[in-house]
């Protein structure tokens, strides 16, 4: 402890009191204490604080016996080797759960079996284009991405999803986060003879699930008889209650559906719009892909009209109205679809509908390009593509941004479904076959046809999206407006929040999503009101509700069905007929 002290002058022979300066001490001390040993490289004010916190922590009694005893097992293990594992390390379970699932990852990929197929059916899908660690390079610039270890492991696990499944082409398609757990999503796109085996199965489920249809006519038949049996059987209970043998009034008629549910379109073909790409999903690092399934119309249309956060189960009911037709997996490959058609973007020529262009493999590629009624619904890369200077892709008239993505139509596919096929004939053949009898029929049949539905063609500018009142659809930034050279265009969908796509000022561009998975409301969400009640009968006098009439009517109706009463007529005796003839003969005569 350090205290006051007195200094004397030799001269005047005079104490002075000296105030000591404690923080000036208090460093002198603390610098002699963390002085290094020239052997060992330790220093003692290290040492106690470790042999004080090991105290401490222990708490034994009578320490100061055993002070010296703690102080050597402190400065041992200071010294002890690294290859010593005699004492366990803790590690948390939260740790030691992800290293347990991080590890397979790790580890080299098992080598394959030799197999007698063609080596060209055995190619596995391009990871070169997938350098998770470049692209989160760029969406670090862009402000966007997911932590540095995450990204690389699911690199690693997409590498393993290649040899598990037949892939031909893999992409990360972003992240979906849900209230309990997140998804991450890649898009694939699956080889030829894989489409072809899924279809096949999907053809013979339908076959099976085919409702028998049974003849309307014997359908009618058997609720008559049933109603007659019931009506029986009313009539007997009342004979043995004593009313009578009176046949009971006649029911009213059964109460008929007149509301048809519309045909419901068929889904697309795997391999086909909607269902080109193929989805997998996982929670986390080191957790098994999970292919999601195929998205029908039903589930586009009803994913349009609510709206619900994610959970993270693909398991998951979801309770909504309208009722959704199938889990949180349905549902999210339903959002997947409606967000890749909205958000999927290129820049301005990348990709183009000319033929005999060059294709991947750098051979010439003639093939017909497909064509849905008049619309393009294929295209290629361009090989003779020249990337737009940084200015134009940050131009705010969006004109050198273009969709890529088959638009969905409101009936849940990319491309109409006829509802109503109609053969294609000409009216004169039309009316010579038909006659005159069946014009009716005809005139029917004309006002049966639905316009078909059609939406934008492809690759066309993003400036025609609808705008959000005063929001516009899309917003463009530059990455750094001080490094020009290296600056990338980043293009954000606001009616998609959670949609990016960047472009560097070569031939790189990208698009990914990271967000809840929900569209973007300008007010809150009101679900659908019911339908109206369907009539149970038709309307008329035997269910009209009717006023009871007043006591003046009653006796009206009273009077007016008083019975008639009965004219005596007089009695005529036998001799005054032939009387009454001859008088009427001699006026004849007169």
């Amino acid at each position: 402890m350090i205290n006051e002290y007195e200094v004397q002058d030799a001269e005047e022979q005079i104490v002075i009191p000296q105030i000591p300066q404690y923080e000036s001490e208090f460093i002198n001390a603390k610098m002699f204490l963390q002085m290094a040993s020239t052997n060992t490289g330790d220093n003692l004010y290290d040492h106690l604080s470790e042999t004080l916190n090991k105290i401490l922590a222990e708490r034994p009694q009578n320490i100061i016996d055993f002070f010296e005893e703690y102080s050597r097992k402190v400065k041992e293990r200071r010294f002890k080797p690294l290859t010593d594992h005699l004492e366990d390390i803790y590690c948390s379970p939260g740790s030691l759960q992800v290293a347990q699932k991080t590890m397979p990852l790790l580890k080299p990929l098992p080598p394959t079996e030799p197999s007698t197929v063609d080596p060209a059916d055995l190619q596995l899908a391009d990871m070169s284009r997938n350098n998770m660690i470049e692209l989160l390079h760029y969406l670090e610039q862009c402000g966007l991405g997911i932590p540095r270890t995450e990204m690389f492991f699911v690199m690693l696990s997409m590498r393993q999803l290649i040899y598990a499944e037949p892939i031909s082409s893999i992409r990360f398609w972003g992240k979906i986060f849900g209230t309990l757990k997140d998804y991450f999503i890649v898009e694939c796109e699956l080889k030829d003879e894989e489409y072809i085996k899924r279809n096949e199965i999907y053809a013979q489920e339908a076959e099976i699930d085919k409702p028998q249809v049974i003849n309307a006519d014997e359908t009618v038949i058997l609720e008559e008889n049933r109603i007659r049996k019931a009506l029986d059987e009313i009539a007997k209970q009342q004979q043995l209650g004593g009313e009578g043998g009176k046949y009971p009034r006649p029911l009213p008629p059964l109460p008929k559906i007149i509301y048809e549910e519309p045909p419901e379109p068929p889904s697309e073909l795997s391999g086909i719009g909607l269902n080109k790409m193929v989805y997998y999903v996982c929670n986390g690092v080191g957790e098994p892909w999970i292919q999601l399934p195929d998205v029908t119309p039903k589930q586009i249309r009803t994913a349009r009209h609510i709206y619900k956060s994610f959970t993270g189960n693909l398991e998951e009911p979801i309770c909504t109205y309208p009722e959704f037709p199938g889990k949180e997996k349905d549902y999210l490959r339903a959002q997947i679809a409606r967000i890749s058609a909205g958000t999927q973007i290129s820049p301005l020529g990348y990709y183009t509908f000319g033929i005999g262009g060059e294709g991947e493999g750098g051979e010439e590629d003639e093939e017909p390009e497909e064509v849905a009624g008049d619309m393009k619904t294929s295209y290629r890369v361009n090989p003779k593509y020249e990337p737009p200077p940084l200015k134009d892709l940050l131009d705010m008239s969006l004109s050198f941004w273009v969709h890529h993505a088959q638009y969905i139509l409101p009936q849940g596919r990319t491309t109409w479904w006829n509802p109503n096929p109609m053969p294609e004939v000409a009216d004169e053949e039309l009316g010579e076959e038909l006659g005159e009898e069946e014009e009716e029929v005809e005139d029917k049949v004309k006002m049966q046809r639905v316009e078909p539905e059609t939406g934008p063609p492809l690759l066309i500018p993003i400036a025609e999206d609808a705008s959000l009142e005063a929001v516009p659809a899309w917003s463009v930034r530059c990455s750094s407006n001080i490094i020009d050279d290296f600056a990338l265009a980043v293009v954000r969908s606001n009616l998609w929040p959670g949609a990016f796509c960047f472009s560097t000022q070569g031939k790189l561009f990208y698009n990914i999503y990271f967000g809840y998975g929900l569209k973007y409301m300008e007010s809150n969400f009101s679900p659908l009101p019911l339908p109206p009640v369907e009539q149970e009968y038709p309307i008329g006098p035997e269910i009209m509700e009717v006023l009871d009439p007043t006591g003046a009517e009653e006796e009206k109706w009273r009077i007016d069905h008083l019975p008639v009463p009965k004219i005596d007529l007089p009695v005529v005796e036998e001799g005054e007929p032939e009387e009454l003839e001859e008088e009427e003969e001699e006026e004849d005569e007169d």
